[in-house]
């Protein structure tokens, strides 16, 4: 199904009246959220395909919301531009979410463990006790090769950096690694599908003993 599509049918569904939620507090200080600084892998929660999917259908849903919003906007104001309807940030989620989708119908027709994928949602704790995940992760885990290898994210579009650094999810995966027993976390594939994260990430901690190929 073409991302087009998707987002015609979206279009169709009531809920698009509800426009993304703000990323900041009406005093316009950024929402926070806390890293677990002792046990950095508690913040990443395991879920299942379906609720991967659920969560960015939620996700896409809210930005078409708000993209249509806009461009309502506009045109009552009658200002007409030339630009794209989708900002970069909005293209990257949804052609992630729309990557996201290809390995949930990879896991359902997975004949083996060894070849399914693991989905995490990294959940820090929230400021007020405000709960959601902010970034979805597919992963696999090598027994072979003894590599947790880290295939895919996708950042929610109520996230940004001024709300919780992402290097601490970078974290929290090199301690989910020590937590598998695996001897190497494995970012290379997710540094080549996506080289936004190979710069955010550039800083490695050097005395660091992860070993990453």
């Amino acid at each position: 199904m073409s991302m087009l599509y998707k987002v015609i049918v979206l279009c169709m569904i009531p809920s698009l009246h509800v426009a993304l939620m703000p990323k900041r507090l009406p005093n316009g200080k950024p929402y926070k959220y806390i890293a677990n600084k002792e046990h950095r892998s508690n913040d990443l929660k395991v879920i299942k395909p379906g609720q991967a999917s659920l969560i960015s259908r939620n996700w896409l849903q809210n930005i078409v919301a708000d993209l249509f919003n806009r461009e309502n906007k506009k045109l009552i104001n009658k200002e007409f531009t030339k630009t794209g309807m989708y900002n970069y940030d909005e293209l990257h989620i949804v052609s992630s979410i729309n990557k996201l989708e290809s390995y949930i119908q990879e896991s359902y027709n997975a004949q083996g463990k060894d070849k399914a994928h693991l989905f995490l949602a990294w959940m820090p704790k929230g400021m007020y006790g405000r709960e959601e995940a902010l970034f979805i992760i597919v992963a696999e885990i090598a027994p072979k090769d003894q590599e947790f290898i880290i295939k895919h994210l996708v950042q929610s579009p109520f996230w940004d950096q001024d709300q919780i650094d992402s290097n601490e999810l970078r974290l929290a995966l090199i301690d989910q690694n020590e937590r598998n027993n695996c001897t190497k976390i494995n970012l290379e594939y997710l540094y080549e599908q996506d080289l936004r994260y190979k710069l955010a990430w550039a800083t490695w901690n050097l005395n660091s003993n992860i070993t990453m190929e």
